[in-house]
């Protein structure tokens, strides 16, 4: 038996042996090593790992009685990401679905340690790479999903503290493969925290430009073959450990642009930063029926519209990163 003391969920004992071989495997212990967002010491909000909302989006499978396979595609769904997680979205990709990691999973999975540990226990990868079939841990946004609520969740336990995260918690429940809330208003509290983050955090423009920053480092020293492509598939702290013992000026002065406290000030860098418009419109159980938070709440729905439409005028140019 495992046990995990997860500060969202609480104490989670673990006894499937597949579960403990694939927390314990390489691939998610690399996770450890890789940041949700960025490094903590150059982005301006407090950070969580990968490792950590991998472990918390398979606690909260087990707490809404996803199946086990379910809580293994929870489990190994973050697997495939590189260093720095979406910061390479701008050279690789396109910041605006935030979709290289997506992209990737099968080849990663395939190339790692994952597909021998479920054959040792009877199972096949291949049940585990198509992840829209596992209805609790995906769905695409606007909807509610283990995914977007566990990284949700943690920036609430952040900023709100852990009594508004355990309400959260609380009033989730599974309804024929779909997150539900139980309660209006915490559904509506839930709904407004991601709103919010969206706009002051991930989708910020001191989040984007310290994203931008990062990424020109990255593709500089990719560039100059101070780092390889496969340098990015280990983790943060090796190829910052790289970065940082370089003798390169535009590293350097660029680092130092992450050091500050405060980067949104820095106009040249506030051109051209498109970011995937993050939401939620949650279901709500209200005497025996279901309704969209929209269309129960006409001010939540106005103030959605609103970021949507400022969000399309923001991304309306594309990147040139």
């Amino acid at each position: 038996m495992m046990k995990v003391n997860d500060v969202i969920y609480g104490e989670e004992e673990i006894e499937e042996q597949v579960l403990i071989d694939l927390i314990n495997s390489k691939s998610i212990q690399r996770l450890k090593g890789i940041s949700q967002y960025m490094p903590k010491e150059y982005f301006h909000k407090k950070e969580f790992s990968r490792y950590d909302h991998s472990l918390g989006v398979m606690i909260l499978l087990r707490r809404l009685s996803a199946k086990l396979n379910e809580q293994i595609a929870g489990l190994i769904h973050d697997v495939s990401h590189t260093a720095f997680s979406h910061v390479t979205e701008l050279i690789f990709g396109d910041p605006r679905k935030d979709d290289h990691q997506d992209k990737n999973h099968k080849k990663f999975i395939e190339n790692s340690d994952i597909p021998k540990i479920l054959s040792k226990h009877g199972l096949d990868y291949n049940n585990f790479l198509d992840l829209k079939k596992y209805t609790l841990l995906e769905r695409e946004i606007p909807n509610l999903c283990a995914d977007r609520v566990d990284y949700a969740l943690r920036q609430i336990f952040i900023e709100e503290g852990k009594e508004k995260s355990n309400d959260c918690v609380k009033g989730l429940i599974n309804v024929e493969g779909k997150i539900v809330f139980n309660s209006y208003d915490v559904a509506k509290f839930f709904a407004l925290c991601f709103l919010k983050y969206q706009v002051y955090i991930w989708g910020s423009d001191e989040g984007k430009i310290r994203f931008k920053i990062l990424a020109e480092i990255l593709n500089h020293a990719l560039k100059k073959g101070i780092i390889s492509s496969k340098d990015l598939w280990k983790d943060d702290e090796y190829v910052l450990l790289i970065l940082r013992n370089v003798d390169d000026e535009e590293i350097t002065s660029r680092f130092k642009l992450l050091e500050r406290n405060n980067v949104s000030d820095l106009e040249n860098y506030k051109e051209n930063l498109p970011k995937k418009f993050r939401h939620v419109d949650p279901l709500v159980l209200i005497e025996d029926d279901f309704f969209k938070l929209s269309e129960i709440s006409e001010d939540y729905k106005k103030l959605l519209n609103l970021e949507k439409e400022k969000s399309m005028k923001l991304n309306f140019s594309k990147t040139t990163t």
